[in-house]
């Protein structure tokens, strides 16, 4: 009986020959690559429910035969990113945690979510959808990311989605109040609600966490879903502060504004657009041409586009689809070593 193929190594793609011991998913060629893939594997290694390692923090788990070809169920997507980082601050030493915005900060409605491990070296700011609002499903993503030294901020759209039985919100007009269908780009009451009510806000919002909370825009984040992610790049484009990345899932630049001028100049903003190849919306071939826009106003090289296989319109549901966006974190947020900090025979050296 012929033995069925097993998975490539996922770094160097040769015929795999282990796989991590830990989530029982990925597979590797040789312990080398593993090791490799380490720092961006480490933030989606969820314990499989087959078999849990005991494996140290902070090193990988050792690899294992795969001589049972029954490949594990995989890690449910609302977990799929979950790290455990250990409590810091035993020591006395001034906390690391920056203060929460305040409400008076924007008239928008936000959630703010502190970091799990107390350092705050970073900030993730999530933008929802048409017609949802930040709780519970946002709240919910945010919470279970549980990216090390994160904060979060789930920001909920201004203006209710008008003869909705379930309560929903919108970043802009986006229906016929009279006939109930979809508003294009020619319907001037889109980019100008944003020009004069969400990008202020959202501004007045972002100078708050530099100025208030003391995050650097260089380590602020911002991941949108569909009309969400047309908002976060809107800000991120114009804005006028170059923040760290910006992460869409099935959205681009709001068409009004595909040809206008980035606020900042150049702008290092690092884009990762992620697409389904079955999203009902939007093509493949659409796809390809709404990131052009994209390119153009935050520069080809920093723009990624991910179309991802069996992906529809919404958020990705297993782990092909969630690599991206774990390997784009993991390249793109800050990390500052607490233990070593920590220890009492260090010192910084100054230049």
């Amino acid at each position: 009986m012929a033995s069925v193929p097993k998975p490539p190594c996922v770094v160097c793609k040769t015929p795999s020959v282990t796989r991590c011991s830990r989530c029982k998913v990925v597979h590797y060629c040789s312990e080398a690559c593993q090791r490799k893939d380490w720092l961006s594997h480490k933030i989606a290694c969820t314990p499989s429910t087959v078999h849990s390692s005991s494996s140290a923090k902070g090193t990988p788990p050792t690899s294992s035969s795969t001589n049972n070809n029954k490949q594990p169920k995989l890690p449910d997507p609302s977990k799929v990113l979950n790290v455990t980082e250990p409590a810091i601050n035993k020591s006395g030493k001034p906390s690391l945690q920056k203060p929460a915005p305040q409400k008076s900060s924007t008239s928008l409605t936000f959630k703010y979510i502190p970091s799990i491990d107390n350092v705050d070296e970073n900030l993730v700011i999530f933008f929802h959808g048409l017609g949802d609002k930040i709780e519970p499903n946002f709240t919910k993503l945010a919470k279970s990311l549980q990216l090390p030294q994160t904060a979060a901020v789930c920001i909920q759209a201004p203006t209710p989605v008008p003869y909705l039985e379930e309560e929903g919100y919108q970043w802009y007009p986006s229906f016929n109040n009279l006939t109930g269908d979809l508003l294009g780009p020619e319907a001037p009451e889109r980019i100008l609600q944003v020009k004069n009510l969400v990008r202020p806000q959202l501004v007045k919002f972002l100078k708050h966490c530099v100025d208030h909370c003391g995050f650097n825009s260089r380590q602020i984040v911002l991941f949108g879903f569909s009309q969400g992610a047309e908002i976060a790049l809107d800000l991120a484009a114009f804005g006028g502060m170059n923040l760290r990345a910006v992460i869409s899932i099935a959205g681009y630049m709001m068409e009004e504004s595909a040809n206008a001028t980035a606020a900042v100049s150049p702008l290092t903003t690092k884009i990762m657009v992620v697409q389904g190849d079955k999203d009902a919306t939007r093509t493949v071939k659409d796809a390809k041409e709404r990131i052009k826009p994209v390119q153009r106003i935050f520069g080809k090289t920093n723009v990624e586009q991910r179309i991802v296989s069996g992906m529809g319109h919404g958020m990705p549901h297993d782990e092909p689809g969630w690599r991206p966006l774990m390997e784009f974190f993991a390249n793109n947020l800050e990390h500052r070593s607490v233990a070593l900090e920590n220890m009492s025979d260090v010192y910084e050296v100054r230049g």
